[in-house]
């Protein structure tokens, strides 16, 4: 009971210095959940912004050239378009946002343009948030390249004969400075229909994911792996510089967020354990007048940490608040989001409680080895 009183009288007496504790454990808290916060809508922020960078794998039959696929020559090879049904229906592959594509070279008002069908198939476990990049296009519409529409003189509004089938230009794309520039995308059905190879396509586009981890090469090797099993008579070719991209932004943004978080828990120990120090200091008088009648030391340590434990779950509740509003307020501006605003995230409460608790708890226990040292008859015969 004295020892009880003892805590209590110490809350009371020394109340400035257990507000700061808890005022500096809030604001290292509201740190900690405010770069958690960014950390996860800034990861999903960066995905969907390099997402637009476009799709950065081509699959193609083994027995044909990549070249031939990038230059669209006659030597392509036809497979059937439910091809691309297959790969998407195995959602355990890497690649997602699958693009059928049929692809011819054609002369128009004496240009070669690319005549090329799209269709985008989807997997079942595509978010809206997330969906394919390229959109489809409707029937008996076409959506021209900027070089196409510049050296057909044509725009959006206009029409455009292919094969004696009038087509409305829908849209005109912006500059790429790549071969699309010089592309007349139409819906996959229409192509096939013009070229007369129905149910045909001769190449798939698709955008890889990264999350088993590890190494770039490792991540391709998986992918590579999986789809021979699925599609043993496909080869996939990688657009390098988008996946080195994306791979080292999320490293950067991994690693970025580690090294913070570890300031942040390094910070919260120093200060607990100055605290310690000091209240152990303090106190020691009552502590060695309480351990000469007979109190245990383990019972004093638990007191301390029953003290501390309150101060944590305080601060960590209001610090959870306080981040997390704080990254709403100044990161809902400018993170690229479509579908799911910048909010708190409640799952993250319990794991943030426990952390802090965890992390004052280890700390604590550093003053308390200062504590269970101290001689109760010196202490009491100094006193």
């Amino acid at each position: 009971m004295l020892a009880r009183k003892m805590i209590v009288g110490q809350l009371r007496h020394e109340w400035v210095i257990n507000l700061l504790l808890f005022l500096t454990m809030t604001a290292l808290v509201s740190l900690y959940v405010f770069i958690q916060n960014t950390h996860q809508f800034s990861v999903r922020s960066m995905q969907l912004i390099m997402k637009g960078m476009g799709l950065n794998q081509l699959m193609i039959p083994k027995s044909q050239s990549a070249l031939d696929s990038y230059l669209c020559t006659d030597n392509q090879l036809d497979f059937p378009e439910e091809t691309t049904q297959i790969a998407a229906s195995h959602t355990e592959l890497l690649s997602k946002y699958y693009l059928s594509v049929l692809q011819e070279r054609m002369e128009f008002a004496g240009h070669v343009l690319l005549l090329t069908g799209i269709e985008p198939v989807y997997r079942p476990d595509e978010t809206e948030e997330k969906g394919n990049p390229v959109k489809p296009v409707q029937r008996e519409t076409a959506r021209l390249g900027c070089g196409a529409a510049k050296v057909l003189g044509l725009l959006a509004g206009d029409k455009i004969k292919i094969a004696s089938q009038d087509f409305s230009v829908v849209k005109v794309l912006s500059e790429q400075g790549t071969l699309d520039d010089y592309r007349i995308f139409l819906n996959l059905s229409d192509a096939q229909e013009l070229l007369g190879r129905p149910g045909k396509i001769n190449a798939i586009l698709s955008f890889e994911c990264l999350h088993v981890g590890g190494s770039l090469e490792s991540i391709h090797k998986v992918q590579r792996d999986m789809l021979s099993r699925v599609l043993p008579g496909f080869q996939q070719i990688n657009v390098e510089s988008i996946a080195r991209g994306r791979y080292y932004a999320r490293q950067m943004n991994e690693k970025y967020q580690y090294c913070l978080l570890s300031l942040v828990a390094t910070i919260t120990v120093l200060i607990v354990v100055m605290t310690g120090f000091q209240e152990v200091a303090e106190r020691r008088y009552e502590t060695g007048i309480l351990v000469a009648q007979g109190a245990g030391y383990l019972y004093l340590i638990g007191l301390y940490l029953f003290k501390t434990w309150i101060l944590a779950l305080l601060a960590a509740g209001t610090g959870f608040l306080i981040g997390g509003l704080a990254s709403i307020l100044l990161t809902n501006p400018f993170l690229a989001t479509q579908t799911r605003e910048v909010t708190l995230l409640w799952e993250n409460l319990p794991r943030t409680m426990a952390m802090i608790v965890f992390v004052a708890t280890i700390a604590e226990f550093i003053p308390m080895i200062r504590l269970v040292r101290m001689d109760p008859c010196l202490i009491v015969m100094e006193e």
